[in-house]
């Protein structure tokens, strides 16, 4: 669930205040109350700009820093809070680090679902070679003769399965 910031805000200036939090709906009491904690923490840590949903994106240089800093001691949540992230995601990245090095830090991947479809190749223009005709025909020979073997295959199968009543 996301929420804005000036709810963020004001959940924090609640807390600060020892007020009552009204939890919203959609989620427990104890993990609205855990987020809380960690919107106090990042205000604390960076202020209103940590409560804000676009974060500057961060290049392959600042997250290999924030990794060194981990691998020298620190914990990831205290180097994640310092940097207004999640330590989840410090903990992503430091993975992709360890596995692909500073090339896994630098292709940040594509994002979102793959393509259902690939399309298809475009056949060349113009007529086609004596040497392109021979070649089409034996791969369509080819597949004739393995679609013929399936089937066979497959009617044979279905002749040896009992019957169920």
């Amino acid at each position: 669930m996301r929420f804005t910031k000036e709810f963020k805000l004001e959940c924090v200036r609640k807390h600060k205040a020892g007020e009552h939090i009204d939890c919203p709906g959609g989620c427990k009491r104890h993990t609205f109350m855990d987020s809380v904690r960690k919107w106090v923490a990042i205000y604390n840590a960076l202020g209103e700009i940590g409560l804000e949903h676009k974060k500057p994106k961060r290049d392959w240089k600042a997250k290999l820093g924030m990794i060194q800093r981990v691998e020298e001691g620190e914990s990831f949540r205290s180097v994640a809070l310092s940097n207004g992230i999640q330590a989840d995601l410090l903990l992503k990245w430091h993975k992709i680090y360890t596995e692909h090095g500073i090339d896994g830090l630098k292709s940040s991947g594509k994002r979102g679902r793959p393509p259902k479809m690939r399309s298809k190749p475009k056949p060349p223009s113009g007529p086609k070679t004596v040497d392109e005709l021979e070649r089409e025909n034996e791969e369509l020979r080819a597949e004739n003769e393995y679609l013929k073997k399936l089937s066979a295959l497959v009617r044979g199968r279905k002749g040896r399965q009992p019957r169920k009543k």
